[in-house]
């Protein structure tokens, strides 16, 4: 991938990581913030014997968000379309299975691979929590132009698609 853009000096990069952090940091915040303010919710599911407390939000949300999106995929898929460890990713499952969340479902065409998959009430879960966030982020990019937010899209789009690749090599 050739660029013919002008070099950076350490103190742009600098500023970009700094940059980065912020916003990843607050997203995550966000997130945060949007499962606490669930919790509701999840009291009310708590009476039918499902605990009220989801730990790991961002970790709970990158899975549920892929499995949502892509269907049933093995573990190894399932940690690496979110580039998280292995183990990180089978305790959230294990969670999202024993919560009824989530089901282990053996593939069809190989009896030893085992697939996860969301359950219709993770399915409802995950787009609940979606549209609490949707919400939040529609509220924030609203303070921006419509060109910042074209660029910050397209901007984060082009980053995913670098990384993946480089993940790729």
């Amino acid at each position: 991938m050739k660029s013919n853009a002008v070099p950076l000096t350490d103190r742009q990069l600098s500023s970009l990581v700094e940059n980065a952090i912020c916003v990843t940091m607050s997203l995550k915040n966000l997130l945060e913030d949007e499962l606490t303010l669930l919790q509701k919710y999840f009291d009310e599911m708590k009476s039918a014997g499902i605990p009220s407390h989801i730990p790991e939000g961002a970790l709970f949300y990158s899975i549920t968000s892929s499995l949502y999106r892509k269907g049933n995929l093995t573990m190894g898929e399932l940690s690496k379309s979110i580039s998280a460890p292995m183990s990180s990713t089978t305790r959230m499952m294990n969670w999202l299975v024993d919560n009824e969340y989530a089901a282990r479902l053996s593939d069809p065409d190989d009896r030893r691979i085992v697939r996860v998959a969301l359950t219709d009430e993770g399915r409802r879960l995950h787009e609940y929590i979606e549209s609490h966030i949707i919400k939040r982020i529609r509220e924030t990019m609203q303070l921006l132009t419509k060109e910042e937010q074209a660029s910050i899209i397209h901007i984060f789009e082009k980053l995913s698609q670098v990384f993946n690749l480089q993940e790729a090599k």
